[in-house]
């Protein structure tokens, strides 16, 4: 599942670096959305160039993802008591963050080039799936080493 998870995180930043520079190369747009209001209403636009340090700030993202999950680094409220019990719960929380926050990545990357529209509603539901995946595997790590 894990290496599922990466693989789909590297293909999403892969896409969103694609919609990046296709949108920027050839387009003949002088000015994109660079910020919505809480309906969904663009209220502020910025220059083109700006699509690409999406891109680059997608691309930073998942490379701080990947450092954090090859050295199993997590902040938790609690002290790990079985670390090599909790480590694949540890990977496994930052993969599944890792890709749902990339896929959030592509599809505002997508919206700013107004290949698809912004609905925010779906900007809040990965937030909340994101949520509940950490507070499962959360209480997952709590619990490695606290069985008796």
């Amino acid at each position: 599942m894990k290496k599922l998870l990466d693989i789909l995180a590297f293909l999403f930043v892969l896409a969103n670096i694609v919609v990046s520079c296709v949108f920027y190369f050839f387009t003949d747009k002088i000015a994109i959305p660079a910020h919505w209001s809480s309906v969904g209403q663009m209220t502020a636009y910025g220059q083109t160039w700006l699509i690409l340090v999406l891109a680059g700030l997608s691309l930073l993202v998942y490379i701080l993802m990947v450092v954090s999950e090859r050295h199993h680094a997590v902040n938790l409220p609690f002290r790990v008591k079985n670390e090599l019990q909790a480590r694949p719960y540890i990977d496994l929380v930052i993969a599944w963050t890792n890709m749902l926050v990339m896929l959030v990545l592509l599809y505002v990357d997508a919206a700013v080039a107004q290949y698809v529209p912004m609905k925010i509603a779906i900007i809040y539901a990965a937030i909340l799936v994101v949520c509940i995946i950490d507070f499962y595997y959360t209480r997952k790590i709590y619990q490695c080493g606290r069985k008796g």
